[in-house]
C-alpha cells in the first residue's frame, strides 16, 4: 500500500488516498507504480491513468493531460494539468470534435504551432474516447 494524490490547478481529485497500484501514461511510455518503487519524477503525455484503491478489484480511470508525477517511498503524487473522469466526458461530443477538426484540417492551412496544438488536442480526445468505450463495457 501506498499514498496517491492526484492534482490538477483547478482541483484537488485525491488526496492521500491508500492505493496498490497506478498506471500512468509517461512521456515516453506506460509507467505501471506498485509499493516499493524506485524513487522518481517524470513527465506525463496525455492519456488513461488508473489507480487500484486499498481493497479494490477494479480500477478507478481518468484522463490526464500532461503534468509530473513523482514517486517517493510515502506515495505518488501527480501533479496534472487537466483529469478529467468518465462521468465528467461526453463520447458523442468528443467524437463529433474530433472528427470535424481531422476533417477541417485536411482543406486549412495550419501553422506548424496550430498542428502541434492539435495533435495535443486530438490525443486528449483519442484518449477520453478510449476510456469512454472500455468504462461502458464494465
Amino acid at each position: 500500500m501506498f499514498k496517491l494524490t492526484i492534482v490538477t490547478p483547478e482541483r484537488r481529485l485525491l488526496i492521500n488516498q491508500e492505493v496498490e497500484e497506478v498506471t500512468v501514461p509517461g512521456f515516453k511510455g506506460e509507467l505501471n507504480i506498485l509499493s516499493g518503487h524506485a524513487p522518481l519524477i517524470t513527465t506525463l503525455g496525455t492519456g488513461v491513468m488508473k489507480w487500484k484503491l486499498k481493497d479494490s478489484e477494479l480500477f478507478n480511470k481518468a484522463v490526464i493531460s500532461w503534468g509530473y508525477c513523482q514517486v517517493s517511498p510515502e506515495g505518488v503524487n501527480i501533479l496534472a494539468g487537466l483529469v478529467e473522469l468518465p462521468e465528467e466526458i461526453e463520447l458523442a461530443a468528443t467524437q463529433e470534435y474530433l472528427s470535424s477538426s481531422e476533417k477541417k484540417v485536411l482543406n486549412t492551412d495550419v501553422s506548424e504551432v496550430e498542428w502541434i496544438e492539435l495533435q495535443k488536442e486530438w490525443a486528449r480526445a483519442r484518449s477520453k474516447i478510449d476510456l469512454m468505450e472500455t468504462h461502458l463495457k464494465r
